[in-house]
């Protein structure tokens, strides 16, 4: 199963319309959080579950959520963790190790929010499965220790590669295949050192020996 949630940050109606429709899956399950399911439905995607705190101010699009026979989840206003994460959450449990969850509109103007989803990410890895942040210009993954993630010419998203530690220290970062190679380096944050990285060969691999690295796959 693929799960995509429709997050209530940056809405890039034509990407993520086309990368739903991409998908093309029966399994296909959409989570839209609050006002992502405004989103999904100008742009004709089915949502299977709707995600908010629904104060009195949403009292009617609560009614007409639930008028469309879709399933909905309220959320306390009052509450520790974002509608995204309650989102993750849900996606975790209906997964199975190695399926992906791929965050929609979890980018944007707020930054706070952004680094939030990274958290996401993260939550992810620790559950064996791939939660992958997408938007037009950006791919954002996350692997830890004893992980490789493979970059091929074909197949890859931006041109630019970035990688960060995340939470720590790296040790026994290995990339191969790349214009700026590395060899069982040891990487701590603070510095700028693998930023815009570019894939030299017909294939690249990045690879840890312990700590959680973002990858991130980047174009203009």
């Amino acid at each position: 199963m693929i799960v995509t949630i429709i997050a209530g940050g940056l809405i890039e109606e034509d990407f993520i319309k086309a990368f739903v429709d991409n998908l093309n899956i029966d399994d296909l399950y959409v989570i839209a959080c609050d006002r992502g399911y405004e989103a999904c439905k100008k742009m004709g995607i089915k949502v299977n579950l709707v995600i908010g705190d629904f104060d009195s101010s949403k009292e009617a699009a609560l009614e007409e959520i639930k008028s469309a026979g879709i399933k909905v989840k309220v959320l306390n206003p009052i509450k520790d963790d974002t509608d995204t994460e309650a989102a993750v959450r849900i996606a975790l449990d209906r997964t199975r190790p190695g399926d992906e969850i791929y965050l929609l509109g979890a980018t944007g103007i707020r930054l706070d929010h952004m680094l939030g989803n990274l958290n996401l990410i993260g939550l992810g890895l620790k559950n064996n499965r791939e939660v992958i942040i997408m938007d037009s210009h950006n791919q954002i993954q996350m692997i830890g220790s004893g992980d490789t993630y493979e970059i091929t010419a074909e197949g890859q998203f931006g041109e630019y590669i970035s990688v960060f530690p995340y939470m720590g220290k790296v040790k026994g970062l290995t990339m191969k295949g790349f214009k700026y190679p590395l060899e069982n380096a040891d990487i701590e944050g603070f510095n700028t050192l693998t930023v815009s990285n570019e894939l030299k060969d017909e294939k690249g691999l990045i690879s840890v020996k312990s700590g959680y690295l973002i990858v991130m796959e980047t174009r203009d």
